[in-house]
């Protein structure tokens, strides 16, 4: 009996959905659940101080794990490079690590390793940064190897050599990547003579590097005015402190130099670039424009609305371009946002034969965005996402750290991290509008298509003018 009542049951649950109906304990599975209030960020308290040389130390107490990450940064990057020698201030930042103090290469490794911490040292366009990680019982002698490395690297010939040899050969398999080289025709192209336009550096230049070359660079350039040591973790901010100036506050070095650079072009038209690589089967390309420095007060508006359109899956390029037209297979925009300037700008790979009305459907949603205001859905739906990602990235000791280096060096303010949420959250459909209208200009645009010129030159001169550059986006011939 019990066996054809349950077969009775289903049955009527079969019958209720094949007429449309679902049956009422399962209508929960098709309504997301609704989101819930914000909650209030509580971060630890920050002691910030400044040793007599200029550099700002803050410490950040978190006893969740017996674990110190340490970053520390200084205000010299790769736009530093003196003229001609692109890749001096990367080449500097990695060989840091690679000799310093009375310790070779192997033993700052095998050092390092045995404490089970973890060293790196890096530059981007505008500040250079070095980092370590390391159980709370081990941090004094992780601090006293960070102090080699910052104060007395070595730059050992054999280093120096090992790493031109292998920054030849990835600069060589870089060259190899149409994205790579539309990225950096798109720099080259938007930038001009500013040196963010150049994103990597040459074999030429490469094969000059030499110590000389880099410790003058470093005895010139790296100097702790401006710099920032931030301490986060499990440690007695007593006694941490004392160390921290132990061993930093002897760092003495010339004062900060401010670097002059020339202005980037103002584009007044649309132009097309085209890098020809013969026989490829696809059309890798950039589009976009100068745009907002990071610290512009309406970069968070800047932010939501490039969210809108091309952050994600659910963004309106993807959705437009890959999902209904199927013209690629992936496709976003970008606020890449610097110091001195940023820029904004779609990327996509397509095929050949749909480069051109791929193009059209990405200027479309530009022109969209400037010219209808967003939904309330996608304005709640993209301050969620980028207030989520924001939460995420301050659940770990380097997420913390991170945040407040990038804080210090672009200038955003004490508050910035306790106030960052809410400011997105207040950002209007409004602003978004006036964000997209002042920093997405379709109509004065850098189109920049690196595949075979032979398919798509005429395709894309329904455009506008084109004009051929070479694979580092040299202007050529139209």
């Amino acid at each position: 009996m019990k066996r054809i009542l349950s077969l009775i049951g289903l049955l009527c649950v079969l019958a209720a959905i094949s007429i449309g109906q679902e049956p009422q304990s399962e209508s929960w599975r098709r309504q997301p659940p609704a989101p819930t209030p914000m909650k209030p960020l509580k971060l630890p308290s920050q002691i910030e101080t400044r040793l007599s040389n200029g550099l700002t130390t803050i410490l950040v107490e978190d006893h969740r794990s017996p674990i110190v990450t340490i970053q520390i940064a200084i205000r010299v990057g790769d736009a530093d490079d003196p003229p001609g020698i692109p890749g001096l201030a990367e080449a500097t930042a990695h060989l840091l690590t690679e000799g310093a103090g009375a310790r070779t290469s192997e033993q700052l490794a095998r050092e390092v390793e045995s404490l089970g911490g973890q060293l790196s040292s890096a530059s981007n366009a505008d500040f250079t940064q070095a980092g370590v990680s390391v159980l709370s019982e081990s941090v004094d002698k992780m601090m006293d190897i960070a102090g080699d490395v910052l104060l007395r690297p070595t730059f050992p010939e054999d280093e120096v050599a090992l790493y031109k040899g292998n920054r030849v050969q990835s600069l060589t398999v870089q060259r190899q990547d149409p994205s790579f080289l539309a990225s950096e025709g798109f720099d080259k192209i938007l930038f001009g003579a500013h040196p963010y336009a150049i994103s990597s550096p040459t074999p030429e230049s490469i094969a000059a590097l030499d110590r000389a070359k880099i410790e003058a660079f470093y005895k010139s350039r790296y100097t702790p005015e401006g710099g920032v040591l931030v301490i986060v973790g499990d440690f007695d901010p007593d006694k941490i402190a004392a160390k921290a100036r132990s061993i930093f506050e002897s760092w003495k070095a010339p004062a900060a130099t401010a670097s002059k650079f020339p202005a980037p072009p103002e584009r007044t038209t649309r132009q097309i670039y085209l890098v020809d690589r013969p026989g490829s089967e696809q059309a890798d390309i950039r589009i976009g424009n100068l745009a907002a420095r990071r610290s512009v007060p309406d970069f968070d508006a800047l932010r939501v609305a490039n969210t809108i359109l091309g952050a994600g899956t659910s963004s309106r390029l993807f959705l437009n371009v890959r999902e209904q037209k199927g013209y690629t297979y992936d496709v976003s925009s970008i606020v890449a946002a610097l110091v001195q300037y940023g820029a904004f700008f779609g990327s996509t790979e397509t095929r050949t034969e749909a480069a051109l009305p791929a193009i059209k459907e990405v200027l479309a949603e530009f022109e969209r965005m400037r010219n209808q205001k967003v939904s309330a859905e996608e304005l709640t739906g993209a301050k969620n996402f980028l207030n989520g990602n924001f939460s995420l990235r301050l659940s770990t000791q380097g997420g913390v750290a991170g945040q407040i280096v990038e804080t210090y060096m672009f200038g955003l303010g004490k508050d910035f991290i306790q106030n960052h949420r809410a400011s997105i959250e207040a950002v209007t459909d409004d602003q978004v509008q006036q964000a997209a209208r002042k920093y997405i200009t379709p109509d004065r645009a850098a189109i920049v298509v690196v595949g075979d010129a032979a398919k798509l030159k005429k395709q894309l001169e329904t455009l506008g003018p084109v004009e051929m550059a070479d694979a580092q986006a040299k202007p050529g011939s139209k």
